[in-house]
Parts: structure tokens; sequence; C-alpha cells
């Protein structure tokens, strides 16, 4: 039975950063049958965390449904509550800009036989590197947001404390994120 790792992020601010996605798809043995990564939404107040999670997962299940899965059971984890609460009907979908998405995700689910589970992040971690690829690939290819976007990139200290604490911290990282990890860190 096929699993499906999805994951999305906006950065360096949400909302209104680069919005992207990751999907890692495993095979019966473990072993990965397709990833992929890409740009869920362009810097907009409209491109949130959310938009991308959702993306993401659409993605994976596009993918699935393109290559031979439709009528099967799989397994879908993402580290996002709303989506998959929402998708679940635990949650009701509020934002409007979400709406959209969420029925084309409800749509794609149609063609399978489909566990939804939530992961913490650490349980997500390839998914989560593929959409900071996408991130920084993104900006690496347009400058003018790196200037835009300087002031909520992380702090030299910050940078400084993430390599004290034995990690390397990827390339644009935010304020917000790098202030997650340093708490997480000094938490352990």
């Amino acid at each position: 039975m096929p699993v499906a790792y999805f994951d999305g992020a906006c950065e360096p601010r949400n909302p209104g950063g680069v919005g992207t996605y990751g999907f890692v798809i495993y095979g019966n043995e473990g072993n990965v049958v397709h990833e992929d990564y890409g740009i869920a939404c362009e810097p907009s107040p409209n491109c949130t965390n959310n938009v991308a999670e959702y993306t993401g997962l659409i993605r994976a299940l596009e993918w699935l449904l393109g290559n031979g899965f439709g009528g099967s059971r799989i397994t879908v984890r993402g580290d996002s509550q709303l989506v998959i609460r929402q998708l679940m009907g635990v949650y009701s979908v509020r934002a409007e800009h979400l709406r959209p998405l969420h029925d084309r995700a409800l749509e794609l689910l149609k063609n399978f036989s489909a566990e939804l589970e939530w992961v913490p992040r650490e349980r997500n971690a390839r998914a989560d590197e593929l959409s900071k690829r996408a991130y920084i690939e993104y900006l690496d290819k347009h400058p003018e947001l790196v200037e835009a976007f300087s002031r909520y990139f992380a702090t030299e200290k910050q940078l400084a404390l993430l390599r004290g604490l034995g990690i390397e911290p990827y390339k644009y990282i935010s304020k917000m994120e790098a202030n997650r990890l340093i708490r997480k860190l000094l938490k352990s």
C-alpha cells in the first residue's frame, strides 16, 4: 500500500511569503517511488502555509492517480492538523481561499481508499526538506525578493546560536523558524 507524505510552507513570512510544497510517495517496501516539490503560490496576501499544505497534498494525489494508483488503498500523512482534520470533517473550512483546494483534495481522494493521518513534523522530514528546497531555489532565482524579504530572515545572532546548538540553518531561514528551532533545541 503506497504511503504519501506531503508538506507545505509559506516563508519567510506567513501570510505573504513564498508558498512551497513537497511530497514523497513510498512503496510497499518503504522505498521511495516518487518525490517532487514546487511553488504553491507566489507572494500575495492569500499565499499562506495552509494553501501550500493543500497544494502538496493535491500534487501527491494527482501523481498517484496519474501513475496507476487509482482505486488503490493508500495512506496519506501530513503534519498539518488543519488540512487533515478539515478533510476528515472534524474542522470546517472557514477561509474562503482554502475552499477550492479543500474541494479539489476531496474530489481526488474519492479515487482511492484513503486513510488520512496527522504526523508530527519530525516524521515528515523528507517532504519538509523538499518544500525548503523549492523555497531556496525560488529565492535564488528572485534576488529582488531576497532584498524585499531581508528583514524577515534570521539574524546573525540566531544563525550563530543555531550553529552552536549543532544545526546548520538552511539558506533564507526566517526569524520565526529560527526561533522555533532554538526553543525546541533548548528544551531537549
